[in-house]
């Protein structure tokens, strides 16, 4: 490492994306530093494919074990089954946390350091964290930005969590409303209505373009369809 630097290299975000790139950097003998404003692991493991997942596994057995006829159709009969929707929601929260920790744990066993702030790019090879005790200038040799993303609400639309709400708040399975509209059918959309349904709910499907997951390759959105719709 230059003695002029902090660091050699200086990571903001640590989701998945910067959780890969301080491995490998480490792996290439760098000091390094991620900086993360937020929950370790960003939209995929907190808000995104790690909860939905979890969610999709425990709906679709519900699913699966309420369909009567395909399981006569085996000679397996079942009785009346049922849920509980904290317990679903517990098991995706639960392995959020595991997996929370198991990253968190990998840097500090790497010596990654850990910054908690809110991270920014100051200048040519300088970043400056914000935290609640101020804010302070990093320099590295090299910045990696990392952070994420997160969902987009049209212009004049106000969310309250509750009746309009973002996947962020739908992933957390706080409530079943007994009918839902869901604007968009990509892939995030589909995957809500899968859960949502599964667990009893009326799902409609709002999409401006003519067919499902429009930017998607056409044969998937046609087995999409056949299947969800």
């Amino acid at each position: 490492m230059s003695p002029s630097f902090d660091y050699d290299l200086i990571i903001i975000g640590a989701g998945v994306g910067g959780h890969g790139a301080a491995l490998h950097a480490v792996k290439c003998g760098l000091k390094t530093a991620i900086i993360e404003a937020a929950d370790m692991g960003g939209t995929c493991v907190n808000r995104g494919c790690i909860p939905s997942k979890a969610l999709l596994a425990a709906s679709g057995r519900v699913r699966e074990l309420r369909d009567a006829h395909h399981l006569q159709s085996m000679g397996i009969q079942v009785g009346a089954v049922g849920f509980e929707r904290e317990a679903i929601a517990d098991h995706a929260n639960n392995l959020v946390s595991k997996i929370q920790a198991d990253l968190t744990n990998s840097l500090t066993r790497l010596k990654v350091e850990t910054i908690r702030g809110w991270g920014k790019v100051a200048g040519p090879q300088k970043a400056s964290v914000t935290t609640k005790d101020g804010e302070q200038t990093l320099t590295a040799e090299n910045i990696i930005i990392s952070t994420g993303s997160v969902p987009f609400v049209p212009p004049g639309i106000e969310t309250d969590g509750q009746t309009v709400c973002t996947s962020d708040e739908a992933i957390k399975l706080d409530w079943l409303p007994n009918w839902v509209a869901i604007i968009g059918s990509g892939y995030i959309g589909l995957e809500f209505s899968d859960v949502y349904t599964a667990l009893g709910s009326e799902v409609s499907m709002i999409e401006a373009l003519p067919q499902l997951m429009p930017t998607f390759d056409p044969d998937i959105a046609k087995v999409a369809e056949r299947v969800l719709i």
